[in-house]
């Protein structure tokens, strides 16, 4: 009897050696990258991280105007984004759907991902339509009461809630509404949210291609029992490329030499322009295309 059972043991591990060497998965192995969706494309650098931790390159997808990925705004609201998608075929894995994710746009999601259960709040109640990805949890408070902060939160595809628990309050005047709106710049505080406690803070910062200076954080504060935002002291200015050079025998006409600008290049009498005419100031501070064009003579005729 162990004698039959060491054979089938070592005739089990044969077929795992034999499968594994010829490059054959097992039914486990299947199940593993199925689950994390880790399969790799490489014909591009960019790369997305997802929900195992791991990165994915090139992800087969184009931007999506209805559901648009917004990194920097998940960034500031604490949100892990996973494989960004245009659709299902997107995703390695079969147990993923293509679905949006709010700041996250399109992403490769599992429909039964689950967020922690809620405990009901000291004051008031909280009505969850459930416990996976895209449910909503809604907050109420009784008569007498308003609830300060973000009255609906949604399951995220990270495994979280929205934002963080309101509470209930008497004193109507004692919370501030949405946080100061400051040009070029974004804040930390979801869009659907339009009250905010007492000691609530909120973190500012500037779009892509403009450099932060200041104070960038906001705060609640009561002062002769009214309630405002005091902060934040920023300024968003678009970033610097520098003046460009001009070219031997030219010049570029175009004088915005900031995030946005634009210069054009031109030639002198009997030169040719090679190369691109115009160039572009990037959000990274640095002209594109990087190459300079030349003005070459041109032949005289005889």
């Amino acid at each position: 009897m162990l004698l039959k059972k060491n054979l089938l043991a070592w005739l089990l591990l044969s077929a795992i050696l034999v499968k594994t060497a010829y490059g054959i998965p097992t039914s486990a192995a299947t199940e593993t990258e199925d689950d994390n969706d880790s399969e790799w494309d490489e014909d591009d650098e960019s790369s997305e991280a997802d929900d195992d931790g791991r990165v994915y390159k090139n992800p087969r997808n184009s931007p999506s105007t209805e559901c648009p990925r917004d990194e920097e705004q998940a960034t500031l609201l604490g949100q892990k984004c996973l494989r960004k998608c245009s659709s299902d075929e997107d995703c390695k894995s079969k147990k993923k759907k293509c679905l949006c994710d709010g700041a996250c746009g399109m992403s490769c999601i599992k429909p039964d991902r689950e967020c922690p259960a809620l405990e009901q709040p000291p004051t008031g109640a909280v009505t969850v339509s459930g416990n996976h990805f895209g449910s909503r949890a809604v907050y109420s408070c009784p008569h007498g009461y308003h609830v300060v902060g973000l009255q609906s939160r949604l399951c995220q595809a990270d495994g979280t809630w929205a934002g963080s628990e309101p509470i209930c309050k008497q004193n109507s005047n004692v919370y501030c509404l949405q946080p100061p709106i400051i040009e070029h710049a974004r804040h930390s505080a979801l869009p659907e949210q339009a009250t905010f406690d007492l000691d609530s803070t909120v973190q500012y910062h500037c779009h892509t291609g403009y450099a932060t200076a200041g104070f960038p954080r906001a705060k609640c504060l009561a002062v002769d029992g009214q309630a405002s935002w005091y902060g934040p002291d920023i300024s968003c200015e678009p970033r610097s490329c520098g003046q460009p050079p001009d070219p031997a025998h030219g010049w570029h006409s175009g004088e915005s030499y900031t995030f946005g600008g634009k210069v054009t290049y031109h030639c002198g009498e009997g030169y040719e322009l090679v190369g691109k005419s115009e160039r572009y100031c990037q959000a990274d501070g640095s002209w594109t295309p990087k190459e300079l064009p030349t003005c070459v003579s041109q032949p005289t005729a005889e």
